[in-house]
């Protein structure tokens, strides 16, 4: 396979090779950008413990027999497994046997694109807009298929110790691989869940500062901040106008919106962090198409 034989797809998945730092959530929000501006949004559980599909009180479709192995691997009709949610955005769910389809995986031809050939661009050819996918939280076949299926990735990290050092393994054992053969852009990695100001030394403090210096050309404009403004935070003879608040910020409405089964905009449509969810979507929809 080279990269002059794809193109990716209208979409994005959101991964990271750990689970806990708000995939789920961030995928739900995007999609709900997208599908607010009109946009046939699919968005597709691929995490084999099914967490977006059971918090968005899909429990049954999680268990019952149909599943996604069943486009996949046999290349039935993925438009039969979706499910209508009440905020507009189409559900393709997890299933509890995406665990068998991993291992299936490992016997096929062409296993990495099974999901682009089978389920993603037969969503788009029957008019679907775009798919995100929340992708698989460990390496496997799923999760490289997720990144191969539309080659666009966001990567949310939150501020706890070894987010730079996981990034970086990640770009190493699985994006840059992807990159050269395929083809694979990085649309942001953008901070989550940050709580903390940025004029004390913290772990929210240290992921954004790190990510601004060291991936400043992937931090999403909410996100960015210039690292001299960090150099004068720390010169007590220097003084700024306003310590930034940079990054999706940790706030009550997404966290409740999410356990009651619904974006952000359902539960509080004037939570600050929307304009932030939007511009992940402004991010898909200009390289979907550029």
């Amino acid at each position: 396979m080279s990269a002059d034989e794809f193109e990716g797809l209208p979409g994005a998945a959101v991964s990271l090779l750990k689970g806990g730092v708000g995939k789920s959530t961030i995928a739900l929000n995007i999609a709900d950008r997208l599908a607010a501006r009109g946009h046939e949004t699919v968005l597709l559980d691929l995490d084999k413990d099914g967490h977006m599909t059971t918090q968005l009180g899909y429990d049954d479709a999680y268990d019952r027999d149909a599943d996604l192995g069943d486009a996949l691997i046999d290349g039935e009709d993925p438009e039969d497994l979706l499910i209508e949610t009440d905020f507009g955005v189409h559900l393709l769910p997890s299933s509890n046997e995406l665990e068998n389809v991993e291992t299936r995986l490992k016997d096929e031809r062409f296993a990495d694109v099974k999901l682009r050939r089978n389920v993603v661009d037969p969503l788009i050819q029957n008019g679907y807009d775009y798919v995100i996918i929340d992708a698989a939280g460990g390496r496997g076949k799923l999760s490289d298929n997720a990144l191969i299926a539309v080659q666009r990735v966001i990567i949310p990290l939150i501020p706890r110790a070894g987010s730079i050092n996981g990034l970086n393994k990640m770009i190493e054992r699985q994006i840059s691989p992807i990159r050269q053969n395929i083809g694979l852009d990085i649309l942001a990695v953008t901070p989550n869940m940050i709580r903390e100001t940025m004029g004390q030394r913290n772990e929210h403090r240290t992921l954004v500062e790190n990510l601004n210096r060291e991936f400043g050309s992937f931090v999403p404009e909410y996100a960015r901040v210039d690292p001299e403004i960090f150099d004068a935070l720390d010169d007590s003879g220097r003084t700024i106008d306003s310590i930034p608040k940079p990054g999706i910020r940790e706030r009550t409405a997404i966290s409740r919106a999410f356990k009651q089964g619904m974006p952000v905009s359902e539960f509080d449509e004037d939570c600050d962090q929307i304009p932030n969810f939007d511009h992940l979507a402004d991010l898909v929809e200009e390289h979907s198409h550029a």
